[in-house]
């Protein structure tokens, strides 16, 4: 059985892929950006990689580590190490976009497109953010050791000016393939819920709450992680004991992020079974889990915003989205939980089987359940 219903989802998926061209050049497209864009972003990262490493010798050779000298990069080295973790997480997120745009057009989710679209420049404006990130550090370098490292050149016009332009470029050809989708999949949807008004919103809103958590699956998941990995110090030996420290956060704090890390994931297997199955109880307790979650961020945040010569603006930036993104999915469980028993389940259900009559000989809709996405 198992193996009937993995071989009918590939059909599926085959079949929504090749349904017209521009479910193909969407899918080509997103396929191209993510090879493209990682192949980039590998060479800034091992740009800033090898910067991060020269500095450390230069310090390491002239025995700069007493503070008499007129030299102290240890913070520097800490800004470039935030930074290449910058470099990964935009690594990542290529590879959540490309799977973003698979889920998309398998599910014909019209919601999920257009904010795909919007997704993709505020990437490419993130890019903006890692230069000046960058450059801060090139010439906080300068400043806090003069003479020394005067020849360091970041070379933004090889590295990071051919990532900005690739990533604009791509955003403007989803952006039209999204409105081509967009149209195509929203009469397939007509077709499947029909013209109750009622009904669909509430598909319109369920089709959100899908989307929303795709996203946090990426921006709070990721975010908490990061979060971990940069004040893990606060559980070594030599651990920051005052806020002025870059990292520091207090250590009962730390390991109560820990948990909600861990509670993210729960929260999603727990939101998707309340969905499927309209079961309030569970739905209360996700919504719940997002406002702790938002405190959480908000608490992060409040130790990550510092002076402008300290602050990690990437992250900060990155926390301020992962906030937005609870109180949105706080909001939408909301919604959805308000729409259980009103109907969507039962109607969705009969709209199905109809659209399925309609559509033979395709195998690919068929379907013994009530499904969050078609």
């Amino acid at each position: 059985m198992v193996e009937i219903g993995l071989q009918r989802r590939i059909k599926k998926f085959v079949s929504r892929i090749i349904e017209s061209q521009w479910t193909r050049y969407f899918i080509i497209t997103s396929i191209l950006q993510a090879a493209i864009v990682i192949t980039l972003e590998i060479r800034v990262l091992l740009r800033n990689d090898e910067s991060s490493r020269n500095a450390q010798s230069y310090m390491e050779i002239t025995n700069l580590t007493l503070e008499d000298n007129g030299c102290t990069i240890k913070p520097s080295l800490f800004r470039m190490n935030n930074i290449e973790e910058e470099n990964f997480i935009f690594i990542i997120f290529q590879i959540f976009q490309m799977w973003f745009c698979f889920t998309a057009v398998y599910n014909q989710n019209t919601i999920q497109i257009i904010t795909l679209s919007i997704i993709n420049y505020l990437c490419a404006s993130f890019s903006l953010v890692q230069v000046f990130e960058v450059k801060k550090w090139y010439s906080d370098l300068v400043i806090a050791c003069p003479g020394r490292f005067d020849n360091l050149d970041p070379h933004f016009s090889y590295y990071d000016v051919p990532l900005m332009i690739v990533l604009l470029f791509f955003a403007t050809i989803m952006a039209f393939l999204s409105w081509k989708l967009y149209r195509q999949f929203g009469w397939n949807i007509y077709r499947k819920i029909g013209a109750d008004i009622k009904i669909q919103s509430m598909y319109k809103t369920m089709l959100i709450f899908v989307m929303l958590l795709k996203l946090d699956l990426f921006f709070i998941q990721l975010l908490c992680l990061e979060g971990c990995t940069v004040y893990l110090v606060n559980i070594g030996r030599n651990r920051p004991t005052t806020p002025d420290h870059m990292r520091y956060i207090p250590s009962p704090f730390f390991f109560f992020h820990i948990c909600v890390t861990v509670l993210v994931g729960f929260t999603q297997l727990l939101a998707y079974r309340s969905l499927r199955k309209e079961y309030k109880i569970g739905m209360i307790i996700v919504a719940i889990l997002w406002v702790v979650f938002c405190v959480d961020l908000i608490i992060i945040a409040k130790y990550s915003i510092r002076t402008v010569q300290d602050s990690w603006f990437f992250f900060i930036i990155f926390l301020f989205f992962g906030v937005i993104m609870c109180m949105l999915s706080f909001i939408w469980t909301i919604f959805v939980l308000k729409n259980f028993g009103q109907g969507l389940q039962t109607h969705v259900e009969e709209a199905k089987k109809s659209y399925r009559i309609s559509t033979l000989p395709l195998p690919s809709t068929t379907c013994k359940r009530w499904p969050i996405e078609d």
